[in-house]
């Protein structure tokens, strides 16, 4: 069912162009319209990139760029999976370091990380599973797969962030790895923090987290992102 649906927007999506109907979607104020424009960059990095969105829920978006804003555009981000959002907070931050599990990926988009200079993007791929592997991936085909260097690649880094985005691989090891790396005042954005697999290692966290709830770029039902911030 997914995948018919992604082939029939990609369809549409040509037969929209074609009459016009994307540009005068693009052209709208509107939030519903520019999330209807979205639905077409299903799996789309380089057109969220063009409609300067990154995937998260639209109330999580408005939430991160008020705390980015809030920065001065000053902000050090590090990043957990590469994308359009990599672009959107180069736009608004002083520094993104991202790290991407999926080489081709990162290659297709390189052109685009290329114009920021305050990029900077890297790629450490999956190992083998080992007797030592510590940090693995729920997602299918990957479970024979380790992402220890992928976690601990924050660590090499000799600094802490304002903001830390969790949307790649091993998520749970990668929220661990981070709450250390975080300022006091500091923001962990957690994608996708209402799917099961994620609900204990946030709420055993110790942190507070706020649940942003509603409709995202790109999809036809609602998502959800948390915006985790530290006790005090």
């Amino acid at each position: 069912m997914k995948t018919v649906y992604v082939k029939t927007l990609k369809v549409l999506r040509g037969w929209a162009s074609n009459v016009g109907l994307l540009r005068w979607l693009e052209r709208s104020s509107s939030r519903r319209m520019l999330w209807v424009r979205s639905l077409f960059a299903i799996y789309d990095s380089k057109d969220l990139t063009h409609l300067d969105l990154p995937w998260w829920t639209f109330a999580a978006i408005s939430e991160t760029e008020a705390f980015l804003n809030s920065r001065g555009n000053t902000a050090r981000v590090y990043e957990y999976g590469a994308g359009a959002s990599t672009v959107w907070l180069a736009k608004r931050a002083a520094s993104v370091r991202s790290v991407e599990h999926d080489r081709p990926f990162a290659e297709d988009m390189a052109p685009l990380f290329k114009l920021y200079e305050n990029i900077e993007v890297r790629v450490i791929e999956a190992t083998a599973v080992s007797s030592r592997t510590q940090s693995k991936s729920n997602r299918k085909g990957y479970a024979e797969k380790a992402f220890d260097d992928y976690v601990s690649s924050i660590d090499d880094v000799d600094e802490i962030f304002d903001l830390i985005v969790i949307d790649g691989r091993a998520r749970i090891y990668c929220l661990d790895k981070a709450i250390s790396k975080l300022k006091p005042d500091g923001i962990i954005l957690f994608d996708n923090s209402d799917r099961k697999e994620y609900r204990k290692a946030i709420e055993m966290s110790g942190l507070n987290e706020l649940k942003l709830r509603g409709s995202a770029p790109a999809l036809p039902f609602p998502s959800q992102t948390s915006l985790l911030t530290l006790r005090t």
